[in-house]
């Protein structure tokens, strides 16, 4: 079952669970003593995803194979000894001597020209690129049946098979249901909220799963012979309020680990962190199966064999965190990466893989919005490695478009490989890696606007003939407006600020340019007078219209914010020319003499070596 953590078991006299850690909100924090986090685990994720979808019985052994490398094995196999990372020069070899009837799945691949990606009987690693969207959907709905079933909760995804989930809030409703003494601190109280709770009852342990004792002696799991001795072990030590929310929280998930086992047919378990390398490694130095072995180690002995830092494990174990839980409401970022197995030598050969790497990004940037609506990146990051090198990493703006494509992306993605590639393009080229990303995800609640929003839009073409001849409501109203109350400088000669002689700045030579919605320039010769839908600046007279690859219900707002940033430009020089001149027509205070004074160090001197 999924591994709970809490506050370890205390000395009620020392540091009781009292009125306040049960009622008062003030109270929920990290080091609340009911405290009650459940970390859930797909079992053996991938090779269960693809057992579900094949449509196989549960006994049936199956690995889940990337390349030559096994990445995950379900329950069956593992009863014939195979395991991730099977030693050999040929795992899966191996594996198949090992279990002759073994079913053995790769995972889904990109092939180019491809938007989905599939499972194909000959995927080769120098032209497909590894999807583990599949594997995201899946996780996607348990995490919809884990939100369903603990509505209370705060629920946050680890990786694509683990999350947390912070039981807390639901522990304790059921505790108060169970116990509705304790929803009110006793008039006699002596100390209020602080008030100790009285004493519990024993702890029912029976619909609570797999109960580890803490003394680390190990339960009987089947057979009349071992019932009494395994209840004596739980009962022999007095119950706390902290068992009781221990006890809740998993009768909780046991409810929501039979729900996915119903609608979905996966299983869940296992301790963050301790499934792998360090997991592994603590059980052949210890010889443990178990957690229940690991709690006869000692915390010194823990610490001799590896480290001071050890002390997490030990505590781990005994369900002891105080990690908070918080939800990741939207991704940040979104990867594809591929290892280019043989290394990319020419610009030519990375135009394959930026196709299967935008086909990727697509699908992902889709269902991304499907759950979070309006979705968007602000920019597009190509990274790029050379054998024996670090990441070199280039990065561009990533317009918004309502028709999102592989092309879309490739056409972005195409200009930094451009760039990239063009120092080496005389035989020093040699990529090991090439990953494109979008950074920057963020999403936008209705109500939301751009700043270009703010300012008003340009006339639209039906509507400027009529506002030339009839006056606008809008400026009717604001006619009518009080005047603003007088200032301190109301009758003086107030002099212009960098704003006003922005906004009073006669125009310059006349120029003309049109901007491509991807932000390359490129000229064409305009007149503002003969097409539709440009703005000519007053100032300059440049004239600014939308490229043709454009949509037409985007060309309006488009043009808005290219007005904008244009004005900013002719803001930030009126600022640049404004500024020395704004300095020279003040008073300039006569220098007093400098004091014969040693310069200050600043903060270095606070570090400097006493003599």
């Amino acid at each position: 079952m999924a591994h709970f953590q809490a506050s370890a078991r205390k000395d009620g006299a020392a540091n009781p669970v009292t009125y306040r850690h049960l009622l008062s909100p003030q109270a929920m924090t990290v080091f609340n003593p009911l405290r009650t986090i459940a970390h859930c685990d797909i079992d053996g994720a991938f090779a269960q995803f693809e057992q579900v979808r094949l449509g196989l019985p549960d006994h049936i052994p199956l690995i889940a194979i990337q390349w030559d490398s096994i990445i995950a094995v379900n329950y069956p196999a593992r009863a014939y000894g195979i395991k991730r990372g099977f030693s050999g020069n040929n795992p899966i070899g191996e594996a198949k001597k090992a279990c002759p009837h073994l079913v053995v799945q790769h995972v889904a691949t990109f092939r180019q020209g491809d938007t989905e990606a599939g499972y194909w009987d000959d995927v080769d690693r120098r032209t497909h690129k590894v999807s583990l969207d599949p594997y995201r959907r899946e996780s996607l709905k348990i995490l919809a049946v884990f939100r369903e079933m603990a509505p209370d909760c705060e629920i946050e995804k680890a990786s694509i098979d683990e999350a947390f989930m912070d039981l807390t809030p639901m522990a304790i409703k059921q505790m108060l249901k169970t116990f509705p003494h304790l929803a009110a601190v006793p008039p006699d109280a002596p100390d209020g909220l602080d008030t100790p709770l009285p004493p519990p009852p024993p702890v029912d342990w029976s619909r609570s799963g797999n109960v580890i004792p803490l003394n680390g002696q190990k339960k009987v799991e089947t057979g009349e012979e071992g019932k009494d001795s395994s209840e004596d072990e739980v009962e022999d030590v007095p119950s706390t309020w902290e068992d009781w929310a221990l006890c809740f929280g998993a009768e909780i998930m046991m409810q929501v680990r039979e729900e996915v086992w119903t609608r979905l047919h996966y299983t869940c378990s296992a301790i963050r962190f301790l499934g792998g390398k360090l997991g592994n490694a603590i059980s052949e130095e210890f010889g443990a199966n178990t957690v229940g072995d690991l709690l006869t180690v000692s915390l010194d002995k823990l610490q001799e064999t590896f480290g001071e830092e050890s002390i997490w494990v030990y505590n781990i174990i005994r369900g002891i965190d105080h990690t908070e839980v918080k939800e990741k409401l939207v991704t940040k970022s979104m990867l594809a990466s591929k290892n280019t197995i043989p290394a990319v030598r020419t610009p030519e050969m990375g135009h394959h893989w930026l196709n299967i790497l935008a086909g990727e990004l697509t699908v992902r940037l889709r269902e991304g919005r499907e759950s979070a609506p309006g979705l968007w990146p602000k920019t597009l990051v190509l990274s790029t490695r050379a054998t024996s090198e670090s990441f070199h990493s280039r990065q561009t703006a990533f317009p918004f478009t309502r028709n999102l494509t592989p092309e879309y992306i490739v056409k972005y993605a195409r200009k930094l490989w451009d760039e990239t590639t063009a120092p080496l393009k005389k035989g020093t080229m040699k990529y090991s890696n090439i990953s494109l990303a979008f950074h920057g995800l963020e999403s936008l609640e209705e109500g939301q606007r751009g700043i270009e929003n703010f300012f008003n839009p340009g006339l639209k073409k039906e509507e400027a003939p009529k506002r030339s001849r009839t006056s606008s409501p809008t400026r009717d109203a604001e006619s009518n407006k009080k005047p603003r109350l007088p200032t301190l400088q109301t009758g003086s000669v107030k002099k212009k600020t960098p704003l006003e002689n922005f906004l009073s700045q006669k125009p310059s030579t006349p120029k003309v340019e049109s901007v491509d919605s991807d932000g390359s320039d490129s000229p064409k010769l305009i007149h503002s007078e003969e097409v539709d839908g440009s703005w000519t600046c007053p100032k300059c007279q440049t004239v600014i219209a939308p490229g043709d690859d454009v949509v037409e219900e985007d060309r309006e707002r488009w043009l808005t914010a290219a007005r904008q940033e244009h004005d900013d430009y002719h803001f930030a020089l009126s600022l640049q020319e404004e500024t020395p001149r704004a300095s020279t027509s003040r008073p300039i205070p006569a220098p007093r003499q400098p004091k014969a004074t040693k310069k200050s160090a600043g903060i270095k001197a606070f570090f400097a070596p006493k003599r």
